[in-house]
């Protein structure tokens, strides 16, 4: 009986220790073109839909799109200088890639790119500063990191990466802004934001930020102004949701989300 008890009592907690090991990060720049930022938070992605629509039609665009445990979030932003924009989302990559694909001929770039919960999502920008995006798929990181060399020797640099589904997703573009750039991977929370404080020295700024396959990837950037930037790390997502808030009043705005585990 003992046993049994121990068995309960250990369900019953497992998933509150799995929870508390969970934080969200945002990274958070003083000087960029946005004059304003929401965040809307749904549990299911085409709960999101309804929402979007209403602040696109208010001059909002979407500048981030990503997936938590149990919620979907968008930060849109005003003041992006893109005109038209959509996003799509399907559970198959090879049908994903296509239909990017398909919106690449009609003159649109890809932006950014997400997956949770085995759905892939893309956001597509028309009349923005991106052109010549590329989507990229491997399975093995050796092979990313092969086609990412190639890509900046023919001009096109990295602008977001994700890995999920036992994939490594990867966007290319020119026209990104960038003086320079580079990536790296950190195993640890604690390697990361040492590694950030150093690349934050020399002038680089944080491109974007993921964790996926057990590690963290962070790509820096280096632009013809450095603005002020900084992060935040949150166990609870109000608590997360009231700091950002926090920072707009002081004129901050966000450029990357993600969420990862101690």
């Amino acid at each position: 009986m003992k046993s049994i008890r121990h068995i309960i009592l250990l369900s019953l907690f497992l998933p509150l220790l799995a929870s508390a090991e969970l934080f969200y990060v945002g990274v958070l720049d003083k000087e960029t073109r946005y004059s304003e930022q929401i965040l809307l938070s749904k549990a299911k992605l085409g709960h999101l839909e309804k929402s979007v629509r209403n602040a696109w039609r208010d001059g909002y665009r979407i500048t981030n799109f990503f997936h938590s445990p149990r919620r979907w979030t968008v930060v849109l932003s005003k003041d992006t200088r893109v005109g038209k924009q959509i996003y799509i989302h399907h559970r198959q990559i090879d049908v994903f890639k296509r239909e990017v694909l398909r919106f690449f001929r009609k003159g649109y770039e890809v932006v950014n790119v997400e997956n949770g919960v085995g759905e892939w999502v893309a956001v597509l920008d028309n009349g923005g500063t991106l052109k010549n995006s590329k989507i990229r798929v491997t399975r093995e990181l050796e092979e990313m990191e092969k086609i990412i060399k190639r890509q900046k020797k023919k001009g096109f640099d990295l602008i977001d990466m994700e890995a999920a589904e036992g994939l490594w997703v990867a966007i290319f573009a020119q026209h990104s802004g960038y003086l320079a750039s580079h990536y790296t991977f950190s195993e640890t929370w604690e390697a990361l934001t040492n590694q950030i404080d150093g690349e934050w020295k020399r002038g680089y700024r944080i491109g974007n930020l993921e964790h996926g396959s057990n590690r963290w990837f962070a790509l820096y950037v280096k632009r013809k102004t450095s603005p002020e930037e900084l992060y935040i790390r949150k166990h609870d997502y109000r608590t997360f949701r009231s700091t950002v808030r926090a920072y707009w009043k002081k004129g901050y705005r966000i450029t990357d989300l993600a969420v990862g585990r101690n």
